[in-house]
């Protein structure tokens, strides 16, 4: 299984999760996760953005 279909795969579980809780992902907050699994931005930078996108 190649990276893009892993990072896909951690993504969807998160959004199941997540939306058992009846809590929802924004196309936002995906993009987030997406870029953090790329190594695009560290955790805390996802951290910072998700406590941001809160207030």
């Amino acid at each position: 299984m190649n990276i893009d279909k892993k990072n896909e795969n951690l993504i969807n579980n998160i959004k199941t999760s997540m939306e058992m809780e009846n809590q929802f992902l924004s196309p936002t907050d995906i993009n987030v996760l997406k870029d953090y699994a790329d190594n695009k931005i560290s955790m805390e930078d996802a951290m910072i953005t998700f406590k941001k996108m809160t207030f």
